[in-house]
């Protein structure tokens, strides 16, 4: 019984100390901000309905969308985006394929606070049979 107390103390400090670092790196999360969006919208290959959502910027580029009834739950992974406006507004810009709308990009706070989303293969297949999609952005309010 004694050789194994060693393994078992030093696994659950191992644990205890790795619990203790995820703490504060998710205390250290991103922006997050509430949008209303009034129309179904793609985010990756995932279809959410219109309502209110939260979109927090996580760690490592990953976006999270939660509907306000808490019902809908999608991560998507984002690389650093840029833009030529010189809005310092938050808001989500889509683009839209004759009636399905896709989300492109996320400005949280500046232009250099921007997440900007992958084309799904949905949205692929529909840039090749249309000649170009319609731009519209959406303004957005931090989260309190």
């Amino acid at each position: 019984m004694q050789y194994l107390l060693k393994p078992m103390l030093f696994a659950v400090l191992t644990v205890l100390g790795i619990a203790l670092t995820i703490v504060p790196a998710h205390a250290q999360s991103g922006s997050r901000v509430l949008a209303n969006i009034p129309f179904d919208f793609s985010v990756g290959n995932t279809t959410l309905k219109a309502g209110s959502y939260t979109v927090e910027q996580l760690e490592s580029g990953i976006l999270a969308f939660t509907s306000a009834d808490g019902r809908e739950h999608k991560f998507e992974l984002t690389f650093r985006g840029e833009s030529d406006e010189q809005s310092q507004e938050p808001r989500l810009v889509f683009i839209r394929y004759g009636s399905e709308a896709f989300l492109k990009k996320v400005f949280f706070f500046s232009d250099e606070d921007c997440a900007e989303l992958r084309e799904s293969s949905r949205e692929r297949d529909l840039i090749k049979n249309q000649a170009s999609g319609a731009e519209l952005s959406l303004l957005i309010q931090p989260a309190r």
